[in-house]
């Protein structure tokens, strides 16, 4: 039975579901707010260039940070990432009780690797190895675009033990191709001796409001594509947990589950609604299920805190989801198109926050210090 005095995120867990802030801030960490959370029932933070761009440049709480740095480095990617290490491994200590309670599968912080590596898959691997080794924590996520460059520096970096965000997932295709360099990689890490898999994770972070951005863009004045709007990235994001389910049935999984393996759970990213014409939690609460995550921005969290509906309905609908995508293409309208394009404006939406954040970074230094702009 339910517990009645939960509240809607401790419910979710209840279901399968860990729900995660997709937000980070020094002031989020230093007034406690990030522990309230946490004792509220969140499991996890998740963080990107646009996040810290907006905290940076938003207040000045890095100010006497930005100074120190500033000191040591005329390197503004370099200031950055001396910044981002400190609020995600004090986020992370933050949320240690819950990665140690869970056994090592939640409580955990993600990072970025530099977003201009996206098409660079040796660059990418040294730079994951170098921010774990950096934050020294082992309650860390390293995010890894899911690119066809940045498939074999997941694979590669599983193998090393090192856990994995898979991020920019829109595809049935690109996520299977993260779940097998996922697979791989553990055995990768089994074959070379490797005997604590429970101690590799890995989230796959399917992106869903942008899909229903794009596929209601493309149905406007379609004749009958009413019937479908606002229910494509959804129907996605249902095959894409069915998949998942698949993979977990297959015999090559169940050996690596029988020595340790903890899953590639399906983690809900974009949950954000941007069309006002839906319901505010409609990503959360249609996508509660089992061996869940989902990534919800700090207005998302408070309206499922309010006013969520918790029930398990991933598992739910596979066959509308499958004829909602087919009519889709009935309707002249390709989803792979649509995907493919949502990638590539993806990796350039957070390749273009870095450089801002970059921007932002020497700005308030010279702001400062009164010093000359950076190198």
């Amino acid at each position: 039975m339910p517990d009645k005095s939960a509240n809607t995120i401790q419910l979710a867990h209840e279901v399968g579901q860990s729900i995660w802030l997709d937000y980070i801030s020094r002031d989020l960490i230093d007034s406690g707010e990030l522990r309230r959370l946490v004792d509220t029932g969140v499991r996890g933070v998740t963080s990107n260039p646009a996040i810290f761009q907006s905290a940076i440049s938003g207040s000045n709480d890095y100010d006497a940070s930005l100074i120190r740095y500033r000191a040591e480095t005329s390197d503004p990617a370099r200031i950055f990432e001396l910044l981002a290490i400190d609020d995600v491994r004090d986020a992370a200590d933050v949320l240690r009780p819950v990665y140690d309670s869970s056994g090592r599968s939640d409580g955990f912080v993600s990072i970025e690797v530099n977003p201009l590596l996206a098409a660079r898959t040796d660059a990418t691997i040294a730079e994951a190895r170098r921010l774990r080794a950096a934050i020294d924590r082992p309650n860390i996520l390293i995010k890894v675009p899911g690119t066809p460059e940045g498939v074999p520096a997941i694979r590669k970096l599983i193998s090393e033990g090192i856990s994995v965000n898979v991020t920019l997932l829109f595809s049935l295709a690109a996520y299977r191709a993260a779940a097998a360099a996922f697979i791989d990689g553990l055995s990768d890490y089994v074959e070379a001796g490797g005997d604590d898999l429970g101690g590799i994770s890995s989230v796959a972070s399917f992106f869903v409001s942008r899909v229903d951005t794009s596929a209601d863009g493309a149905l406007d004045g379609v004749s009958g594509g009413r019937e479908i709007a606002g229910k494509i990235g959804i129907a996605n994001a249902k095959l894409a947990y069915d998949e998942f389910r698949r993979l977990c049935a297959t015999e090559r999984w169940q050996q690596l589950a029988a020595r340790g393996a903890l899953p590639q759970r399906p983690l809900w990213a974009s949950t954000g609604v941007k069309n006002p014409a839906y319901p505010d939690v409609l990503y959360m609460n249609e996508l509660m299920g089992p061996d869940t995550v989902n990534t919800a921005p700090p207005a998302t969290l408070d309206a499922f805190l309010d006013h969520g509906d918790v029930a398990e309905r991933v598992t739910t609908g596979v066959d509308e989801a499958q004829a909602q995508v087919a009519r889709l293409e009935e309707l002249g309208i390709s989803l792979d198109a649509i995907t493919g394009d949502l990638l590539k404006a993806g990796v350039k939406a957070f390749a273009d926050a870095f450089e801002g954040l970059l921007e932002v970074i020497d700005s308030k230094c010279r702001e400062l210090a009164g010093a000359p702009a950076l190198d």
